[in-house]
């Protein structure tokens, strides 16, 4: 008979090929042979569903674990987030990482990452840049990722000026921005009318010895 070890690896293997069903299948299959799923059998089967746009589902993974009285991580928390974040709910996302902190789980890069992200994708640009500054309150390191989703944000929401602090602020820190953080920059420049800045970033990223693409011709 398989063990619970045997169904995480079978499910983490349809996560990653992208067969919710079947990964949600063995879930449900490991409890009718009286199998206790644990933290990351429920983080594993969150994450295919959330992966294939599930998120209701994911959701109710997260719930149930909390029901058998498990106590989600900042991993299953994150996962779920994440789950949210494929089906553009970012009023869940923003409560689920607010509820983290209520249980006194700290988040970390990673979970204010994908909440960025989440608020990016809903248009709520003025969220994701309160939980990056609120990344830096709770004297965590931004990474490339983090300042690039921002920016994108800041971007969507036609706002120049936050994407090019952000974006110069970045720098200050030693970090190296990437093709993409240049792109998005470069956009919100241009969406915001502001070509001769567009155009000057464009060129410094010349200087860095950036390859630009297509896309940002």
């Amino acid at each position: 008979l398989p063990d619970v070890i045997s169904y995480i690896t079978t499910i983490s293997a349809c996560r990653k090929g992208e067969q919710w069903q079947h990964a949600l299948g063995l879930f449900v299959g490991m409890q009718q042979v009286e199998l206790l799923p644990d933290i990351i059998s429920y983080g594993f089967t969150i994450s295919a569903c959330g992966k294939s746009g599930e998120w209701q589902r994911a959701l109710g993974l997260f719930a149930g674990m909390q029901q058998m009285e498990l106590l989600p991580d900042v991993i299953s928390y994150t996962t779920t987030i994440s789950a949210c974040g494929e089906g553009e709910q970012w009023q869940h996302a923003l409560g689920l990482f607010v509820g983290m902190q209520q249980v006194e789980l700290l988040p970390d890069v990673i979970s204010h990452r994908s909440t960025i992200s989440v608020c990016r994708d809903g248009g709520e640009w003025q969220r994701a840049l309160g939980l990056f500054v609120g990344m830096q309150r709770m004297e965590l390191l931004p990474d490339v990722i983090s300042y690039t989703t921002t920016i994108s944000a800041c971007g969507k929401g036609k706002q120049w000026q936050h994407a090019l602090g952000l974006f110069v602020g970045m720098q200050q820190v030693e970090l190296l921005p990437d093709v993409i953080s240049n792109m998005s920059t470069i956009s919100a420049c241009g969406d915001g009318g502001e070509w001769q800045r567009a155009l000057g970033l464009f060129v410094g990223m010349q200087r860095m010895e950036l390859l630009p693409d297509v896309i940002s011709y």
